[in-house]
């Protein structure tokens, strides 16, 4: 019992030694002003009216994250990486906003860190665009086309180095999340994740990095291709695996989408070249009607095997790859690795040429 009482009395102490700790002097700006602080998903942490220049607020965080303190009529916001137990101190004046200081947190200063080094390409990035958007010249538009490539491979650089040099910071799971389509595939996105250490694991950005990256694998060229049974056209399960041992061309598609009906031709003629050769097509319908299905079948002359629930964009194998627009296809080898996706025409018809040898 002595040992119960003796946990419990020491439970708040432990508690109160995780909170959060934030004291703003806020100069220039008008007495009464409305603050604000949320964290990255948008909860609010505190809100009071500004006291003789003071804000002053203690809240809880279960785990690192961005936090904002806005100042809404004003329109001014200064943003910062706080991880639990964190006591800072923010000095702010109305006339020099950018000057603003946030101290007493280490998590902080890797993002005051990350912004430094960030911020310039942003601004390059942005000027590259906004040239872009305006340049009509071909010639011209080839070579900022060039000059923003290059500046997107510097973004990369200084993100893989910056979590290289930081592989315990609760940032580098955001700056990874915030560059993660620059990356050329899942699997190098999950690499760079998988060598930051346990304490960077954590927080809203590590679970959100996390989300993304088992996203992003689903369809992946070089992964394995998730299986799947629907029924054919004689309401037979098929399931993708029983085609295991060839080529298979997973083609998404349906009877009123247009561009899938004028790519159809290609597909068919690419079908008839390499029907002999290991090679085949599975369709999946993201069709309503199962007779326009039929119909659509019959009439452009897709002799090979057809599935679907007719469901439209609710077809569970579309929702399963994740299929947000069509036509669409993934190309499965025979062990039922993904080895490419949407290709069309000739590019169809090269690949298999070079696969197929």
């Amino acid at each position: 019992m002595r040992i119960i009482l003796f946990v419990a009395a020491l439970l708040p102490f432990s508690l109160m030694a995780q909170q959060n700790q934030l004291k703003a002097t806020l100069k220039n700006i008008p007495e009464g002003a409305a603050v604000l602080l949320s964290d990255a998903e948008g909860k609010e942490l505190s809100s009071a009216k500004l006291v003789k220049g003071a804000f002053n607020a203690n809240f809880n965080l279960s785990s690192p994250t961005l936090v904002q303190l806005e100042l809404k009529q004003q329109k001014k916001i200064i943003d910062m990486f706080l991880a639990p137990g964190d006591q800072v101190t923010i000095a702010a004046d109305g006339a020099k906003w950018n000057a603003a200081t946030v101290k007493g947190s280490t998590a902080n200063d890797d993002y005051a860190l990350y912004k430094q080094r960030f911020t310039p390409l942003k601004d390059t990035l942005g000027k590259l665009s906004a040239r872009l958007q305006k340049e009509q010249d071909m010639g011209k538009r080839q070579l900022l086309i060039g000059e923003y490539e290059k500046a997107i491979g510097k973004v990369l650089i200084t993100a893989t180095n910056f979590v290289k040099e930081k592989p315990a910071s609760p940032v580098s799971p955001f700056v990874l999340y915030a560059i993660n389509k620059l990356f050329d595939s899942p699997l190098e996105l999950e690499t760079a994740y998988n060598e930051l250490q346990p304490a960077a694991k954590t927080g809203f950005f590590a679970q959100l990095l996390q989300e993304t990256i088992a996203d992003a694998k689903i369809g992946a060229i070089g992964l394995p291709a998730l299986d799947f049974t629907q029924n054919d056209t004689a309401n037979n399960p098929v399931s993708l695996s029983s085609l295991r041992g060839k080529y298979v061309l997973v083609d998404f598609w349906a009877s009123w989408c247009r561009p899938c009906r004028d790519e159809n031709p290609n597909v068919v003629a690419t079908y008839q070249q390499f029907k002999d050769k290991n090679f085949t097509v599975l369709g999946v319908s993201l069709d309503q009607s199962r007779d326009r299905w039929l119909k659509a079948i019959k009439d452009d002359n897709l002799t090979w095997t057809h599935v679907s629930d007719l469901r439209y964009w609710d077809n569970a194998v579309a929702k399963q790859y994740r299929v947000e627009s069509i036509p669409q296809n993934f190309l499965v080898d025979p062990k039922g690795v993904i080895v490419a996706k949407n290709l069309r025409g000739p590019d169809l018809i090269k690949t298999l040429q070079q696969l197929l040898k």
